[in-house]
């Protein structure tokens, strides 16, 4: 099984070397220049703060080639329409740039407010490397969000919240390709740990048509992610009563309110809430 999984890095590399930096380049997929058309500069350009509900960052991250993950950017472009937070869709090939402007920007103290950090498969994964270099360099994650993620490795202790939503595939799960798997926290006492399986939580829509190419696109799926991104801005500016600008069904609550608690009040199946309080598996 070690074996499978080198090989599996190594042909993903190969890949990567020698088609993504001519299809992506090509068609514009990837912009770190820091020019003024650049999605990610804007998000910390002097003067922009003012046009946004809330202060923080968003980064959303896509899968393979950046190409297969839409729900990333009609996330992004959400956001930015209805100007609630400064947000930018990057694809995963330039998650090394990425972490890179994102301890420059903490550095120059141009990281002001929340900073949420989501991605579909690969580009979920790869979050989750860029949250640790970004504990490294002493800067803490107020959401990370995991679409379908592939092979990610533990959350680290820099993340304050951590929500992953996918849907598992049993008979091929045991592929690390085109699937989704729960992820871990490293420290569970540290990072509130929330983890969503949509082949057997009552979410309220039909979760049959998800699969791991369109997960991130799906209607309910962008309602949650809007909610989590939603209840962390409004904590992290003190009002968390308002947290419900964008509701879930009433069986899907974040782990901070009472229906995380197991208690009766609503029936959950497939949602486990990791936290300091312990873990609760809902059934």
């Amino acid at each position: 099984m070690k074996q499978f999984f080198r090989l599996h890095r190594g042909i993903r590399a190969a890949v990567l070397v020698g088609i993504t930096v001519f299809i992506l380049t090509g068609s514009g997929c990837i912009d770190l220049t820091g020019l003024p058309n650049d999605p990610v500069a804007q998000t910390v350009k002097p003067g922009n703060a003012h046009l946004y509900k809330y202060p923080g960052h968003l980064y959303a991250m896509r899968g393979f080639l950046g190409i297969f993950s839409t729900g990333m950017d009609i996330l992004v472009n959400k956001l930015n329409r209805r100007h609630i937070v400064a947000a930018a869709a990057v694809a995963d090939e330039a998650r090394y740039p990425l972490r890179k402007f994102l301890i420059r920007q903490s550095i120059a103290g141009r990281l002001t407010g929340p900073l949420i950090l989501v991605g579909h498969s690969w580009g979920a994964d790869d979050q989750v490397r860029i949250a640790r270099a970004l504990g490294r360099a002493g800067i803490k994650v107020n959401l990370l969000l995991l679409i379908d993620p592939v092979t990610p490795p533990p959350v680290p202790v820099n993340v304050i919240r951590c929500v992953d939503i996918y849907k598992s595939h049993p008979l091929t799960d045991w592929i690390p390709l085109w699937r989704g798997v729960a992820d871990d926290a490293r420290n569970p006492a540290v990072t509130n740990l929330t983890v969503i399986n949509l082949r057997t939580a009552k979410v309220g829509f039909d979760t049959s048509v998800v699969n791991h190419v369109n997960i991130s696109a799906v209607p309910g799926v962008q309602k949650m992610m809007m909610h989590y991104i939603l209840d962390t801005l409004e904590r992290a500016a003190g009002r968390p009563s308002e947290a419900g600008a964008t509701t879930l069904p009433s069986s899907v609550h974040p782990p901070s309110t009472p229906r995380s608690t197991g208690k009766a009040g609503g029936s959950v199946i497939g949602i486990m809430t990791k936290s300091a309080s312990g873990v609760t598996i809902r059934k």
